[in-house]
């Protein structure tokens, strides 16, 4: 049976995250709920949470929580919750997305289910280039908040009005304090003019409409790759022309605006974070082995005769 979805905003207090977790649960086909409704999940970051990846699809009423910019989920609705699962990231520093971004992407995740997040030796040899598009300072900054945590460490960025480079200070102060710049150590690079005819693999990403299903596009062809994420109707379909590729998220159109940076960026980069998969494990390190003679002290020890030659100690 389908899903019924509710997102619920549990101690959000920024009216523009609410707005935009309401945008999410509509593109994802549920709606923004005030109460638990069915089954309870919560998405926190705590030491027992379970990764939103390999997972199957929700079959029934779901509620999936999102809590507080700053304090997160309530600690009641937390115990009251059946699970909690975590959106794994890789940054160091910025560890966390935004909250309406996280509630999109564990909607999705939730709600569609995937594949898992392998180990693999050299993940970043995966990785694919990122070129967000965007006209808003707030949705900007908000996507490259989601493009640190989840492992990149430079994006291009097509500042269509969005004052990301050049506004004025005020909008780029917002912008920085969405992607949480005191320490997101992201290099944002103007896209130069031809950009993607220096790549051999050219996607542009759509939250609608025909195209190769994101979960079934290959993103990790490393390099010489690039997804284009937030580009205008009439870019994509020059892009389209070019012979570029076309994915999709598949949402319904909801209206005659595209649905919000943050929400459409996040989800692409967590999709190529699964794809790309987490570093291996390095295994614990084997102490060495101590000299000979260490050895057969602790067999004295234990109380057996010990008798060394002068010629043996001497060879330690």
């Amino acid at each position: 049976m389908p899903i019924d979805l509710r997102l619920l905003a549990d101690g959000v207090e920024n009216p523009g995250n609410r707005e935009r977790i309401a945008e999410a649960a509509a593109l994802l086909g549920g709606q923004l709920s005030d109460s638990v409704h069915g089954h309870l999940i919560a998405v926190e970051n705590t030491p027992t949470a379970d990764s939103v990846y390999g997972r199957r699809p929700a079959r029934a009423t779901t509620t999936l929580a999102v809590g507080n910019e700053r304090r997160g989920i309530s600690r009641r609705l937390l115990a009251a919750a059946a699970e909690t699962v975590v959106i794994p990231t890789l940054s160091r520093t910025v560890s966390t997305l935004n909250v309406a971004a996280a509630a999109a992407v564990a909607g999705w995740y939730v709600s569609r289910g995937s594949g898992g997040q392998a180990q693999r030796p050299h993940p970043e040899r995966r990785r694919p280039m990122i070129l967000i598009s965007g006209a808003d300072h707030v949705e900007v900054g908000s996507s490259l908040r989601s493009a640190a945590a989840f492992g990149y460490r430079e994006v291009f960025l097509e500042d269509r009005g969005a004052g990301w480079f050049e506004g004025g200070h005020h909008r780029r102060r917002e912008a920085r304090a969405a992607a949480r710049r005191h320490k997101n150590p992201l290099r944002v690079r103007r896209a130069p003019t031809g950009l993607v005819t220096r790549f051999h693999d050219v996607l542009f990403l759509t939250a609608s409409g025909p195209g190769v299903p994101i979960n079934r596009a290959r993103l990790t062809r490393g390099r010489s790759q690039l997804i284009v994420v937030g580009a205008p109707p009439d870019t994509a379909e020059s892009l389209a022309a070019s012979g570029a590729g076309r994915i999709t998220l598949g949402f319904q159109q909801q209206t005659a605006t595209e649905p919000a940076l943050r929400l459409v960026a996040s989800i692409a980069l967590a999709e190529i974070a699964r794809q790309v998969g987490m570093p291996a494990q390095r295994r614990a390190a084997v102490p060495p082995r101590g000299p000979r003679y260490e050895r057969e002290l602790a067999l004295a020890a234990d109380g057996e005769l010990l008798h060394i030659e002068q010629d043996e100690l001497l060879a330690f």
